[in-house]
């Protein structure tokens, strides 16, 4: 019993040694053309090294920080904490990933420019202005299958511009899980020229529904509130209800 237990530690002390050994570069390399990201600038080492990624022409990744967290292995779990620049803007998170391929993200903190996000997602929306930022408690991501997240995404001096520019002030989105529904999200706004208020909720094969109630406020425009008549259904009340379903795969989220 006691020989195993040594030999235990020897094997976790050797798989330590390696990796704080072993450079990145090379290892990467191997892998590179696999990657679905453009990885540059590689130093350090696998247990604690930096590099530049790029995720796609408008989304990079500066010195991308990272070190690995061993007792992760005890899990099956391969986990490294990461500290960035996500386009000048400052990102961390923790990543880890499973033998089945699952990549989970925990505590993940940024922020982006709206057509910074409208070049990664594919949003049915007009063009976007603002400033996004994300506070991700934790997520799930397994290829093929629907994400589970959870987390809070603020989106301020947010502004929709298609045939008339709508502002909407400042639009909070509050994403989690449930049995029900594998992704929902509640969606409200405070100042702008309309009152938002509505949700979204998922299945499993991830078809999605959006229903959302816009309300002009007194400092909206005709030419806005007769643009709404495009989009929604007007109520009795004057709101303009929204009502969207689609695939998660079309917002590139699967």
């Amino acid at each position: 019993m006691r020989t195993r237990h040594y030999l235990v530690i020897g094997i976790a002390a050797y798989l330590i040694f390696l990796l704080s050994t072993i450079p990145a570069a090379p290892i990467i390399g191997l892998i590179r053309d696999r990657l679905p990201v453009t990885v540059n600038n590689i130093s350090g080492s696998l247990w604690s090294g930096q590099a530049s990624i790029i995720i796609t022409n408008r989304l990079i990744l500066n010195n991308a920080n990272w070190s690995f967290l061993p007792t992760h292995l005890l899990l099956a779990r391969i986990a490294i904490d990461v500290d960035a620049d996500l386009n000048n803007r400052p990102l961390t998170t923790r990543l880890s990933a499973g033998m089945s391929g699952n990549l989970a993200v925990k505590d993940l903190e940024t922020s982006l420019g709206a057509a910074e996000l409208a070049s990664v997602l594919v949003l049915p929306l007009g063009e976007l202005s603002g400033e996004f930022q994300f506070r991700i408690n934790k997520a799930h991501f397994q290829p093929g299958s629907v994400p589970r997240i959870d987390g809070t995404v603020d989106w301020y001096q947010a502004a929709v511009t298609i045939a008339e520019t709508a502002d909407l002030g400042n639009v909070t989105i509050v994403v989690n899980e449930n049995e029900a529904s594998p992704i929902t999200a509640s969606i409200s706004n405070k100042g702008g020229q309309l009152s938002l208020e509505g949700g979204l909720s998922t299945d499993e094969t991830g078809q999605y529904t959006l229903k959302l109630t816009m309300m002009p406020n007194a400092s909206a425009t005709t030419n806005l509130i007769n643009s709404l008549a495009m989009f929604g259904k007007k109520q009795r009340n004057g709101a303009f209800m929204v009502v969207n379903n689609g695939n998660l795969k079309q917002l590139g989220l699967m």
